[in-house]
């Protein structure tokens, strides 16, 4: 049997409410070394069903997988060991792998492209800090020019654009998904698993530019507005949340569409980036209150579409495991 077809017994197996057979077959074939068995018994461990939850089992079941031909294997172990996810992290090691990747893999050569025109430490964090230009102070409003290249954010998007589905909720009385009442967007969330190498140091510029620790931030968000889309007026802090968001970084992947200005009306302010552009502002007073002056909106696009990322920066680190694309 084909490795794609014991993945696919497996989950059917699972479906039908057979977790232990469904195990059994998968770690049978992981045993045998395919590779689509590998990484599909690493993603179980990452999300801890029907499996416990273990990064160390993960991250070697994605090194197993590379090695058995599994590009997603590589490509996710190079991640695992950037970000330190079941073992300790280092940069200098996920570049090495993905170098090894990219001699026969097109995308894994893109990214050390990208990585290669990046000013980095050798940690992988940003050589410099940009400078952030003050558009208020009350809140606290500001703007990084030009904090992402062209090329990188044409990289966010391609990324992004397969996974992106429309925003929704969940109803609280029916417990049925519906249309976001706020944000009538599509996006995704760029988390472990998806994520590159590229992004995860994009992640670092952005938390030196809003000088923060990169655990404090949530995994990058992607939104695109077509024409009539919007993000009505809102507020980014989470009710009843303890470790809350202090505050918010959008950068502005494309600049080739009408309307769409983020909207400050406390301050007066309207913005609209240009192509890699960061605004970032805060959402909570000095004494951890939400600041209802940092209320904005998307303002409705009349043409073209709109692609933004954001990253929304906690008070304390963020574990982003559980989060899965919206």
């Amino acid at each position: 049997m084909q490795s794609s077809n014991i993945v696919e017994r497996a989950n059917a197996l699972l479906d039908a409410g057979r977790a232990q057979a469904a195990v059994d077959l998968l770690i049978d074939a992981a045993k045998r070394g395919y590779g689509d068995a590998l990484y599909e018994l690493a993603l179980w461990h990452v999300y801890g069903t029907p499996v416990p939850r273990s990064f160390a089992a993960a991250r070697a079941l994605f090194e197993k997988a590379g090695a058995a031909g599994h590009r997603g294997g590589t490509l996710t172990h190079a991640v695992f060991v950037a970000i330190g996810a079941g073992g300790p992290a280092d940069w200098g090691a996920a570049l090495n792998l993905l170098d090894k990747a990219a001699k026969h893999d097109p995308d894994a050569a893109r990214q050390r492209e990208l990585l290669a025109a990046m000013a980095l430490t050798p940690t992988g964090d940003p050589a410099s800090t940009s400078p952030v230009e003050t558009l208020a102070t009350s809140p606290t409003l500001g703007v990084v020019r030009g904090l992402l290249t062209p090329d990188e954010c044409a990289h966010i998007m391609a990324l992004s654009a397969p996974r992106l589905v429309p925003s929704i909720v969940v109803d609280s009385t029916t417990g049925r998904e519906i249309p976001h009442p706020i944000r009538t967007s599509e996006g995704t969330v760029l988390g472990p698993i998806q994520q590159d190498l590229v992004i995860h140091a994009i992640d670092r510029r952005i938390a030196a530019a809003t000088r923060t620790r990169a655990e404090q931030g949530e995994p990058l968000t992607v939104l695109r507005y077509a024409p009539g889309q919007q993000y009505r007026l809102h507020h980014d802090c989470l009710p009843g949340e303890s470790n809350q968001r202090v505050m918010t970084a959008i950068a502005y992947l494309n600049d080739d569409y009408d309307g769409g200005a983020t909207q400050f009306p406390s301050v007066g302010v309207e913005f609209r980036g240009q192509t890699g552009d960061m605004i970032l502002f805060a959402n909570t007073l000095s004494d951890g209150q939400v600041d209802e002056r940092s209320r904005h909106a998307g303002l409705p696009v009349t043409r073209g579409e709109k692609w933004i990322s954001t990253r929304w920066i906690r008070i304390h680190d963020f574990d982003p495991w559980g989060m899965r694309p919206v």
